[in-house]
């Protein structure tokens, strides 16, 4: 007799569209750091306002993802719950 294995799916909370923007993000920011190494490697004019962007950026860029995820899964179930899908 032989038993059928189910497999369980991993059912992610997030959306395809919200894993992406965060993918994006993470390579957005490793990009960041890569520039910033460049950046005083070569020891440029620019190397002070490029290393001031790429640190604000390092700051703020993670914040806004996580916004625009939370805003997302929150309009995703008002959505659900307005029209019952």
């Amino acid at each position: 007799m032989q038993e059928k294995e189910e497999k369980k799916q991993f059912r992610s909370s997030y959306t395809k569209g919200q894993r992406i923007f965060a993918l994006v993000g993470v390579v957005f920011l490793i990009l960041l750091y890569v520039v910033t190494l460049f950046s005083a490697i070569t020891t440029s004019p620019a190397t002070p306002e490029l290393f001031k962007m790429c640190v604000g950026a390092s700051i703020l860029l993670p914040i806004m993802f996580w916004l625009y995820i939370r805003f997302a899964k929150m309009f995703m179930e008002h959505d659900r719950e307005k029209y019952g899908r």
